[in-house]
Order: structure tokens, then sequence, then C-alpha cells
């Protein structure tokens, strides 16, 4: 990646829209897409769970919902396409299989005409009628953009206030098994407090957030600028603080963002006057200044990113660098995943990929001093011969544009710090997450002590995704690094350890907790659904408990 040249990306945030939902300074809210851009990232204690299909009558697949959707004219919400303002009491009515009412993410939907499309079966979606199924739906449909499937069937606004400890049903636990495990009750979430004030000198103007939160880093910050439409997003907690404004003059291009942590944090974001004069006021404000909403509830952003380098890894497997709009500023925090978006046979078409650097040699990764700090996202994708989206990112040439949404994710990068031994267990793409936590460790803190291992999962040795990087750093770091390769499917030259994630490679090359009881290990898991609900049992069964283990579940 040395020596790269970046052309000049768009200066505006072109993306598809539906109509609705346009924000100034170009960003806009997507239309339909599949699957969803707010697929969950739950907690390390929790796993996913493995979608059960059922047999659907003909005429009644995926693509004949949505041309049933698109038909013109088709009202689908049983109140004759007007929207009101739905009650927790007047929602708890329509609980029953022709009148059935969810809501998902504060929006209540008519899914009485979809019962008979639903790939799960009638039984599975009247779990979450009369009541508020926004846990429920994001445990079993991490895949389903709930707006673009349900927009004609959409009624109106949940009225209540923010309540996450209850008005969600149990989830029944099978008597055998631990992969389907109810999620555990959700906590009280508390609302963080923040406000903004402002100063300026003849060529800055300061722009000094404080927060009252837990803990807030500099890559939690998102700087979107179009002319003087400036739009700071700052993810505090499980919050989003949003700062919106038309400013009173242009600035350049060029940010700064410090942070202060104490009592109250203080985030102080820096803009460069284009012209050094003193300004009356900072502008006026526009939608959705000074709002903090819940993560999960928040519409995505999508910006429209430039393809400025695809390089292979493997194979089948691409590294895809993009450029973020001029104005724009973001980076993405470890184990953080966003959303590129594509159309596909007529319909937008989206899945997550997690943030990678661009080398695991710490020489060939661009300064980000630079200039280009929040300007580049990397992105390791598996080309599948089947696959809807990554079949058409086989195409992009350098200069092409796709859309790329803010990203998500649960992992606390402060748990890096207190770690000891840091064991991960990765299969395939899978290994993506654990790119940034060895970054991390071995190269952006050197302070770090931590020892790491890492149990890789593939067929063959060709599908080793930086088989020769991973090689390098082991040897450089081998009194503070391991990596074990097991494959499926190995030949007969291959002489490391084979098969599948099973108890006696567990117990082979990860130490007992008992080994480590003065110490403060963290177990990290990405790969399958399969992959990863073996993965957590056999960690389990080995004597960690949930608290050391994070599951990377996008």
């Amino acid at each position: 990646m040395g020596g790269l040249q970046v052309p000049a990306a768009g200066s505006g945030f072109k993306v598809p829209s539906s109509g609705r939902g346009k924000n100034a300074g170009g960003l806009q809210i997507p239309q339909a897409q599949f699957p969803a851009v707010n697929s969950p990232q739950r907690a390390s204690s929790q796993l996913l769970k493995p979608r059960q299909k059922v047999a659907l009558k003909p005429g009644r697949s995926l693509m004949d919902w949505v041309r049933l959707g698109n038909a013109k004219g088709k009202v689908l919400n049983g109140i004759g396409g007007r929207s009101c303002e739905v009650s927790v009491e007047e929602l708890a009515k329509h609980n029953k299989l022709d009148d059935a009412w969810m809501s998902i993410r504060g929006k209540v939907y008519n899914i009485t005409p979809y019962m008979e499309y639903h790939p799960g079966g009638e039984e599975e979606l009247m779990k979450g009628v009369g009541i508020d199924g926004t846990q429920l739906f994001n445990e079993v449909h991490q895949w389903v953009n709930v707006e673009g499937m349900l927009e004609k069937c959409y009624i109106g606004r949940l009225k209540k206030t923010i309540d996450l400890s209850g008005g969600m049903k149990k989830l029944s636990v099978p008597a055998t098994g631990p992969l389907n495990l109810a999620p555990p009750e959700p906590k009280a979430v508390v609302k963080p407090k923040a406000r903004y004030d402002w100063y300026q000198t003849e060529t800055e103007v300061t722009i000094t957030i404080y927060a009252k939160c837990n803990t807030i880093t500099k890559d939690r910050v998102v700087l979107d600028k179009h002319e003087k439409d400036l739009r700071a997003t700052i993810y505090i907690d499980e919050y989003v603080y949003t700062i919106h404004l038309d400013l009173c003059e242009d600035i350049s291009d060029n940010y700064q963002v410090r942070v202060r942590q104490g009592p109250i944090n203080r985030i102080m974001i820096i803009l460069q006057k284009t012209e050094p004069k003193k300004w009356p006021s900072l502008g006026q404000p526009a939608d959705g200044n000074n709002s903090t909403v819940l993560t999960k509830e928040r519409e995505p952003i999508f910006r429209s990113c430039q393809l400025i380098c695809c390089s292979p890894v493997s194979h089948d497997t691409n590294l895809y660098t993009f450029q973020q709009p001029n104005g724009t500023c973001m980076n993405i925090p470890i184990g953080y995943h966003v959303n590129l978006m594509m159309k596909c046979n007529g319909v937008d078409t989206n899945r997550p990929y997690t943030a990678v650097v661009p080398s695991l040699q710490h020489a060939d990764v661009p300064n980000p001093a630079a200039g280009m700090e929040g300007r580049l996202l990397h992105l390791m994708v598996k080309l599948y011969p089947d696959g809807l989206l990554t079949q058409q990112m086989a195409t992009l040439k350098q200069g092409d544009s796709v859309a790329i949404s803010d990203f998500e994710g649960n992992f606390d990068e402060s748990r890096l710090t207190k770690c000891s031994h840091l064991i991960m267990l990765a299969a395939g793409t899978g290994v993506t997450p654990m790119i940034r936590l060895l970054q991390w460790c071995l190269h952006e803190h050197k302070e770090s002590t931590c020892k790491l291992k890492l149990l890789f999962f593939n067929k063959t040795e060709k599908d080793i995704l930086w088989h020769d990087q991973l090689q390098t750093l082991s040897t450089e770091n081998s009194e503070r690094f391991e990596v074990v390769h097991i494959l499926s499917a190995a030949d007969t030259s291959w002489h490391g350890a084979t098969g599948r994630v099973r108890s006696e490679l567990v117990e082979k090359y990860i130490p007992a907790p008992k080994d480590l009881a003065d110490k403060s290990p963290l177990v990290c898991i990405c790969g399958s659904t399969p992959f990863t609900n073996e993965a957590y049992r056999l960690i389990q069964a080995h004597g960690f408990t949930s608290s050391v283990i994070h599951l990377f579940t996008a």
C-alpha cells in the first residue's frame, strides 16, 4: 500500500434514496435493502440463533413479497394507508393471527399480510405480535431490513418512553442443547447527558461537546461536511448524539478531534476557517441538531465511497480500499463493521464487513498523519460463486463507487488494556476482527505485554488469508504471539493440525482457566454461525465464563 496515489473522491454523499428522510449535506437514508443494516452485535454472552425455515406455499417467496409491496396503489397496513401513533395498550389488542401488529425499533407494523411469506413460519412471528418485538427480531432475523421488507405495512410510531427492561416475551429454552438459549434480560440503559458550546480564533472554530457517560474515544466521532453543512455524530455508550449545523461561514476539510476524559468527558472538534475572520455566530441548527437517540433505533446513513485499490489476498478473497467522500472523517473502532450496499437484480442489497488494516506488516501501513486519517476504509471480502453481492463486487473497477454505512459493533477496546492473555478462534474471513486486535497489541501499543494466540480454521492451505504475513508476525513476536493453523480438508503435504473445532483442539492449544488464575484472559471468537456456536460451547466447557468471551457476530 506504500506510495498509493489517492484520486479525489466526490464531494457529495449521493446514495440511493427512497425519497423520504433526505438530510442536508447530501446524506440520505437508503431505500428498501436486504439484508438489514442493523444486524445485531450482541453482548459476549449471547449466541446466534440459527433460523428455522418452513415450506412456503407457491407464490409466497421473498421476491413475490417484494412484488406485492411494489404494486402500485397496494396498501398493506390495514388502516387504509394512513399512519398514526400507537400506544402500548392499542398494540397489545392486535395479537391474533388474522390481526397481528408488532413493534420493531419503535415502529409499529401490521404483519398480518406477511404471515404466509415469512420463511420461519407463522408460529415464529406470533411470538412477537402485540408487543415490542425488537429484541426478538434482532435475535433471530439479523439479516433482514425491516424498514424495507415491511414498508407498506407501516402503521406509525410506538408511543412510549424508552424502557428496555420490559415488554418482551421470553423465548422458551429447549430441553436439549445450549445453542438456542433465550437472550438474557436486557439491562436498563441510562441515557447519557450531552451538550455543546463553541469558541473561535481568527483562524479556527472549536466545538466542545460535554458528555456525562462511561467513556468516549476519538474514533467514536464521525464528521461529515458538505459546503456549509456540518454533521458531527458522536457515539456515546449505547446512544448517538448529533450536532447538525448550517455553518455561518465555510471551513476546510481538515479537522482535528481531541478527547479529554473525566467526570464530564470532553470532545473537542477543531475546524479550520477558509478565511481568517471573526464569525458573528456559529450558524443555524439543522435537522436533528442537539439530539440523542438509542443507537439501534437510529436510521443508518450511507456514503458514496470510491474504490481506489483492489488487491488479491487469496484465490477467492480480495482486499478493497475505499476512499470516503471529501468532507467525511470516520475511523472504524476495533472489531466494528460497516455495511456495503449495491443494487443486485434491481434490489438494494447489503452485507456487513469488518474493517481491517491494509497489512499486518507495520511498515506497510500508511501513516494516518499524511492527511488520510479517517478517509480510507479497508475491507477484506470473500467472493462466493453464488454470492448475490460479492459477484457484483467482483466487477468493480478503480474509480467505481459503492454505498457504505456508518459503523456498528459493541467491542470495548478498553478490554485490551486489561488483558494479559488474548485467545482468538477464527474461521475463514472470521479472522478480520482478529487482524485489528493483533495490530493494536503488537504495533499500536508497544507497551502492551499481552500474550496472543490465534487458532485459525480453514478448509485448505490456499484458503489461509495472509498466511505469510501471519507467519512473519509470529516470527517477529515469537515470545508473545503464536498462530496455529487447522485445516478441515488438508492434502497429504500438510503436517499441521487438522479437522474442525472440537474439544481435543481446545484442550491441546488453549490453556485452562486454572492455569491463568491470576491473569486476565480474553477469548474472542468469529466465524460462521455453526462455528461460533460450537466454539463458544467448547470454550465454556473448557472452563471460561461468558464474562471473558466476546463473540463477533455481524
